[in-house]
């Protein structure tokens, strides 16, 4: 190919480029509407790369996408089976339903031609698990059963699986339809599909075809869940591989042999997070090879999460996952020049690095959980209160999570920041030590009968007791005697605060309650205490003594 074809190559493909990124931040309404619209739509439609165009389809809605679906390549029809029919190592005969139904309605001509001559074995397992076939010899008479169809009176077949696929449409009438299709088109290709039909061997059909999906998957990040899931692979920052020197600093050459990069995870990248805020300040050449990094790095989340993209917000989530754990890689890396790390090292890496800072998070809370004293006594995670409760399940998920008191309207995230790595580990040092406490003190936990049971209510309670004079167990206070105590408690006349003096009589109690001494208290454990008296300041400081409610007290176990 000579330079002037190359330059005119080069020069469409950017312009149509330039295209697919505005269509794909518009909304789906008028994205579908600019599509369409356009003078050449066919061009336009099968310039998109497969995962682009799968993602607008789910976007728009599938039946409102059936115009652009007609114009669509057969290429970009195989991608839309191989990322909707399968479910694990099987087709899944509904979803094939659905989505032959989605290009029948397309192009009926066109999908029976192609999936006769290019996908006949997947076509012919899937009428084999929804009809009978029976041949009729010139000498034999028809079937006499109900439900038979034929249109030579040679071959019938009748459909064994009535269900509807989600567009509503039953799986015979798409069945018949097709097959009526095929012998419009040419009768002996029609006897020839049934004949073999009748002979396929199911098994042998799922295997290869499961084969052939994963390698073109593969060519585009998506691999198997059991190969993807290395992206989790703890990675130390310190052997990172690092970039030869000209792939991102000397752009290659335009190739137009070289299959175009997906946009569509791109448009979803926050500015709330390190890694987009790096992208900001790279130049436009690299930001375009990172492009078709970005889009295999989110495609192995998909898969080695198992997640199935059915709409936008489900790609969404996994971007801002993505972006979440390549910030906290790049601040583990070298905080100070995050943009040298991505022009440094390949984006999978510092993804795994990120992901080692968070998964050492949740070893170490398995870890600790696996023998604490709520385990010991079969105790709920209930007994953490809400704010342990929350950072301590986040982070015993498979994949840890980060806790986020419903500041953004939903309780967990993904981590976005080294910052918040740190923070979540001082909570857990916090957890640890607050555990060792507990199993220091000599308490019968058989001896709560009513009332809220958390740590807090536990040692505020024996506290309490203490002071009182009163057994040391976890029975539920009087509140005549409480009221007293409730009401020394604050140094003001007024309630609203609890001076050093009430903590340090705290620590010296739980220092003689445990057999510690004082010195030995660890300033983590100083912390929880301060918090703990800081929400009864929030919570009862301007509560009368006599108007206390049973139903409204937490810290302390009253009856």
């Amino acid at each position: 190919m000579n330079d002037y074809k190359l330059a005119n190559i080069k020069k469409k493909e950017l312009k149509l480029s330039l295209q697919r990124e505005e269509i794909l931040k518009l909304e789906p309404e008028e994205a579908l509407d600019r599509i369409l619209s356009s003078p050449q739509p066919a061009t336009l439609i099968q310039s998109f790369p497969g995962p682009d165009l799968y993602f607008l389809m789910h976007s728009v809605g599938k039946e409102d996408f059936i115009p652009v679906l007609s114009l669509a390549s057969s290429d970009q029809w195989e991608y839309i089976l191989d990322m909707d029919i399968w479910e694990d190592d099987k087709p899944d005969i509904a979803n094939m339903t659905a989505v032959l139904s989605l290009l029948f309605q397309a192009d009926p001509k066109r999908l029976m031609r192609w999936v006769v001559k290019e996908k006949v074995d997947l076509i012919e397992y899937y009428f084999l698990k929804n009809m009978e076939i029976r041949i009729r010899e010139h000498d034999d008479v028809p079937p006499d059963e109900d439900g038979f169809i034929t249109f030579d009176d040679k071959f019938y077949f009748r459909i064994a699986n009535s269900d509807e696929n989600e567009s509503g449409k039953p799986v015979q009438e798409l069945i018949v339809e097709m097959l009526e299709k095929v012998a419009q088109m040419n009768l002996e290709v029609f006897h020839a599909v049934l004949l073999e039909t009748s002979s396929v061997l199911a098994p042998e059909v799922e295997e290869e075809q499961f084969r052939l999906k994963n390698v073109r998957l593969a060519e585009k990040g998506f691999l198997p869940a059991h190969e993807a899931v290395g992206i989790y692979q703890p990675l130390s920052s310190l052997k990172l591989r690092e970039r030869s020197t000209k792939s991102l600093a000397n752009k290659k050459a335009y190739n137009p042999e070289i299959p175009v990069t997906p946009h569509y995870a791109s448009t979803f990248i926050k500015e709330d997070n390190l890694f987009a805020s790096v992208l900001e300040k790279l130049s436009n050449d690299t930001i375009l090879d990172l492009q078709a990094e970005f889009a295999s790095l989110v495609n192995k989340v998909i898969s080695a999460d198992r997640i199935k993209i059915r709409k936008k917000e489900d790609l969404e989530r996994v971007i801002e996952k993505t972006c979440g754990y390549l910030s906290v890689g790049i601040e583990r890396v070298n905080k100070k020049n995050p943009g040298l790390v991505i022009e440094k090292y390949f984006l999978e890496d510092v993804f795994r690095t990120g992901s080692t800072e968070i998964l050492k998070l949740g070893r170490k809370i398995n870890l600790w959980h696996g023998n604490c004293f709520m385990n010991k006594n079969n105790l709920p995670l209930s007994f953490l209160d809400e704010k342990w409760l929350g950072i301590v399940g986040g982070l015993m998920l498979d994949r840890p999570l980060f806790f986020d008191s419903f500041s953004q309207g939903k309780s967990y995230r993904n981590f976005k920041s080294f910052q918040e790595i740190n923070d979540v580990a001082f909570e857990i040092e916090k957890v640890i030590v607050t555990d060792k406490m507990l199993e220091a003190l000599d308490i019968d936990i058989q001896s709560f009968s009513k009332g809220i049971l958390t740590y807090k209510s536990l040692f505020l309670t024996l506290w309490t007791k203490d002071h009182l004079g009163l057994d040391n167990s976890l029975s539920p206070i009087p509140v005549k005697v409480f009221k007293d105590f409730f009401a020394a408690l604050f140094s003001d006349k007024e309630g609203l605060e609890i001076d050093n003096i009430k903590r340090k009589n705290f620590i010296t109690w739980i220092s003689k309650a445990t057999k510690t001494g004082r010195e030995e208290i660890e300033d983590s454990f100083i912390f929880v205490t301060n918090e703990i008296f800081d929400e009864i300041e929030e919570e009862y400081g301007s509560v009368n003594p006599d108007d206390i409610d049973l139903r409204l007290i937490r810290h302390f176990l009253l009856k």
